[in-house]
């Protein structure tokens, strides 16, 4: 099988790649039917200068092309269905990323229907999570179903919140599909594992034009798009793989997933609203950090690429525990208990590390 898919992720890696540069070349005339948007003034801006945000249509070219060229050797059902339930959140999120302003719960309202067409199109849905009490709650499977698609939309938003560092959530994504690829292939399930390998290719095409500088952005459509997909050959690989603990699975996915449930209980907690942007997130401090400590303040082009750096260890941890767990139930829910703490500790470490060295040496502090 691989002999076969290598060619095609190859090919989808060079067509990501292409397409973008074709799309940078192309910015006059696409912003002559968008409108402009002004990213680098948002409060949770992180970047410099104001690149376009259709790296996702680079993407997801790499990826229908890939695709096509396994069309001969498979059948390709389960991704041809899976891209079609893709359409939807892509459209909401491309409109935003052309300036045609679609709100937060409108493009999250768009990835609850493209999670509810994605299960009337491949029929499945997460049914036997192996953790003990949630059997009974699952067996109902409008429960079931309304639980998935929650889940499903979820996750877009949550791999929308993390794109922002050069290259961040390329490497997150770039990590998981890799992990869901060797899972997937362990299983024989040949279509979800081709598909996670292509994902990987094209998005690691973007990822050269992506990091350390920043010559193009995912976007809307590319983040919610790649998360769509990335959730739903997790999904797949749960439920066509059913021996394969939840957890694991969960510890593929884990990096958009805590980032955006941590997000959610500080707001909570601190008595803020849960969809008021802010500049808290790990990989923002992390990069404040960089800046008050070593860098030096507002050196945004050289603080953005290391803080990608610097997390690419910490986010790869996560999808190697759950590949090496797949078989294991209890040490990898035990593995996702541990690494959600850490996550945990390491927000409140960095927030303590940079207050210290404020104090210490009377610096003063993040301007943006």
């Amino acid at each position: 099988m691989f002999d076969v898919v290598i060619p095609s992720a190859a090919t989808a890696f060079i067509i990501a790649f292409v397409v973008g540069i074709v799309l940078m070349r192309m910015r006059a005339p696409i912003e002559g039917i968008g409108r402009d948007r002004k990213d680098a003034s948002a409060i949770q801006a992180s970047h410099v200068g104001e690149p376009l945000r259709l790296g996702g249509v680079a993407v997801f070219a790499g990826l229908l092309i890939g695709s096509v060229l396994l069309s001969d050797h498979s059948s390709g059902e389960f991704t041809i269905r899976l891209l079609l339930a893709t359409t939807p959140v892509f459209l909401a999120g491309l409109a935003e990323d052309l300036g045609y302003f679609v709100s937060p719960v409108g493009r999250f309202i768009a990835s609850l229907f493209s999670a509810a067409l994605a299960i009337a199109l491949l029929g499945i849905w997460i049914q036997e999570p192996d953790l003990p009490g949630l059997g009974a709650v699952f067996s109902t499977p409008l429960v079931a179903i309304a639980i998935t698609v929650l889940f499903a939309g979820f996750y877009c938003h949550s791999v929308n919140l993390i794109d922002g560092m050069n290259g961040l959530s390329s490497v997150v994504v770039i990590s998981s599909a890799l992990g869901i690829a060797v899972v997937a292939a362990d299983a024989d399930l040949g279509q979800i594992s081709a598909l996670s390998l292509l994902l990987a290719a094209a998005m690691a095409g973007f990822l050269l034009l992506n990091w350390p500088r920043s010559f193009l952005f995912l976007g809307d459509a590319g983040a919610y798009g790649v998360g769509h997909v990335l959730v739903w050959l997790a999904i797949g690989l749960g439920e066509l793989a059913p021996d394969t603990s939840t957890a694991s699975i969960l510890l593929i996915l884990f990096w958009p997933l805590a980032d955006t449930l941590h997000t959610i209980f500080r707001r909570l907690f601190a008595g803020q609203s849960v969809l008021k942007p802010d500049r808290m997130h790990l990989h923002q401090k992390i990069r404040r950090g960089l800046e008050i400590a070593v860098i030096g303040v507002g050196k945004r082009e050289r603080s953005n690429p290391v803080t990608t750096l610097l997390l690419v260890p910490m986010t790869a941890m996560p999808v190697i525990a759950g590949v090496y767990l797949k078989d294991n139930v209890t040490l990898a829910w035990l593995a996702l208990g541990a690494f959600a703490v850490a996550f945990s500790i390491t927000h409140v470490a960095i927030t303590a590390a940079v207050r210290s060295r404020r104090l210490r040496g009377g610096d003063p502090g993040d301007p943006d």
